[in-house]
C-alpha cells in the first residue's frame, strides 16, 4: 500500500515547472493554467461568501509556508446598474453583517474620479469590495498548495488518471503512464472531468458549461498606469455577455501585458462527453462572444491604448444548487464536484470540507 497523503493529479502539469502540456497533445486540460483569479468576499450565497473570507484569512500562511507568493490584495470593484440587481452584490447586507465589513459605494461621477482609468461616462454604480479582496494567481496557488503538502508528507505524482475502482478494503488508481497505485481512500476533485471519465462509481447532476475570456494585450508602460487598478466584476448591458470579471494587468509567461476579461454568453454550450469537451478546448468557436467582449473593454477603458486582443476557450461546472457537491460516493471516495466558475479562491476551505465529510461520512451536498 502506498502511503494515505498520495496525490495524483488528473491531468494538472506541475505548476513548479511554470508550464504545461500545449492542448493539441494533452487529453485534458486544467483551467488552473493561467495566470489570475478573482478573490473576493461578494458571493451569490452566504455559505459562499463565509467560504471566500475563510480562505482569504489562509492566503499569507499558505505564502510563509510554502515560500510562494501568489496573493494580490488589489480589492474587487462590483459595477452594476443598481446595487442591488447585480447576483454578486444582491446579498451585500447580509453578507456585510456576516463578514463584519462595509462595501464602499460610488456614483458614475464618484467611479470616474476614484478609477481614473475608467470611462468616464460608464452606466455604472460602484461597490467596492476592499481588501483582503483582489487577485490569485493559479499557478503560483497551485504550486504553494502542493509545496505545503510536501511539507506536511504528501507525495505528488504528476500524471493523469483514467480509472479509479473502489474495493471493499482499499481503492484502485490507474494512471495514463501505466501506473496502478493502490490506497486507503480517494478525493475526487477533477473539474468536468470528474463525470467524463471512468472516476466516480455513480454520476453526479452538475452541467458542464463553455466559458470564453478574452486577454487584451497592452504595453508594460499602460500596465504601469493600471497599477493600482481592482478586479472587477460588471453586470454588463449587453444582448450577447453578462457577468463579466476582469484582472489587472497581468505578465504572462509569453512576456507580454494582458488584461483578461471573461464572461457568460448567449452562445455558451453544454458537453456531456470527453471528446465534446476537448474539441471545445482545442477548437471552439469564440467570435462572437469574443467580439462582445473587446466591445466592452473598450467602452470600460476608453483611454488605453490596445495592442491587440485574443481568445480562449475555457469551461466552468455547474450545480443546481449554486454549491459544489462535496459528497461521499463510497465509503472510500469522496467527490468534490461543480464549483460554479467561482471557488478557486476557496479552494483550501473546500478541500478542508471534503477531507471532514470523507472521515465523517456525510453524504448531503454541502449547503442543501
Amino acid at each position: 500500500m502506498v502511503p494515505h497523503t498520495l496525490q495524483v493529479h488528473a491531468g494538472i502539469a506541475s505548476p513548479l515547472l511554470h508550464h504545461e502540456v500545449p492542448r493539441e497533445q494533452h487529453s485534458v486540460w486544467s483551467s488552473h493554467y493561467d495566470e489570475g483569479r478573482l478573490t473576493h468576499r461578494s458571493a451569490r450565497t452566504i455559505t459562499l461568501a463565509h467560504w471566500a473570507d475563510q480562505a482569504l484569512q489562509q492566503y499569507h500562511h499558505i505564502e510563509a509556508l510554502s515560500g510562494i507568493s501568489f496573493y494580490t490584495p488589489c480589492g474587487t470593484l462590483n459595477l452594476s446598474a443598481s446595487s442591488d440587481g447585480f447576483s454578486y452584490t444582491k446579498q451585500r447586507y447580509l453578507i456585510e453583517s456576516a463578514l463584519n465589513f462595509r462595501y464602499v459605494d460610488y456614483s458614475a461621477e464618484q467611479l470616474a474620479h476614484t478609477y481614473p482609468m475608467l470611462s468616464r461616462s460608464l452606466p455604472y454604480h460602484g461597490l467596492y469590495d476592499a481588501p483582503p479582496s483582489g487577485m490569485i494567481h493559479p499557478r503560483r496557488m497551485v504550486a504553494a498548495q502542493l509545496a505545503c503538502a510536501a511539507h506536511h508528507g504528501a507525495i505528488h505524482h504528476d500524471d493523469v488518471v483514467t480509472r479509479i475502482t473502489p474495493h471493499h478494503d482499499f481503492v484502485t488508481v490507474e494512471t495514463a503512464l501505466g501506473h496502478e497505485y493502490k490506497t486507503q481512500r480517494v478525493i475526487v476533485a477533477a473539474g468536468a472531468y470528474s463525470g467524463l471519465s471512468s472516476l466516480l462509481p455513480r454520476s453526479l447532476d452538475y452541467t458542464i458549461k463553455s466559458e470564453i475570456v478574452t486577454l487584451g494585450e497592452i504595453s508594460s508602460d499602460t500596465a504601469t498606469f493600471l497599477s493600482n487598478m481592482p478586479t472587477m466584476m460588471i453586470d454588463c448591458q449587453n444582448n450577447i455577455i453578462e457577468d463579466a470579471y476582469l484582472t489587472p494587468p497581468l505578465r504572462y509567461p509569453d512576456g507580454k501585458w494582458y488584461i483578461k476579461l471573461g464572461s457568460n454568453s448567449v452562445d455558451d454550450v453544454f458537453f456531456d462527453s470527453a471528446t465534446a469537451l476537448r474539441q471545445w478546448i482545442l477548437h471552439g468557436d469564440t467570435h462572437r462572444t469574443h467580439h462582445a467582449q473587446i466591445a466592452l473593454l473598450r467602452s470600460l477603458f476608453d483611454q488605453l491604448d490596445w495592442i491587440s486582443f485574443r481568445s480562449l476557450p475555457c469551461v466552468i461546472t455547474r450545480t443546481p444548487h449554486g454549491l459544489p457537491f462535496i459528497e461521499r460516493l463510497h465509503p472510500r471516495l469522496t467527490a468534490v464536484v461543480g464549483c460554479n466558475g467561482s471557488l478557486a479562491k476557496s479552494g483550501y476551505i473546500v478541500g478542508t470540507i471534503a477531507v471532514d465529510t470523507m472521515a465523517a461520512g456525510c453524504d448531503a451536498p454541502v449547503g442543501q
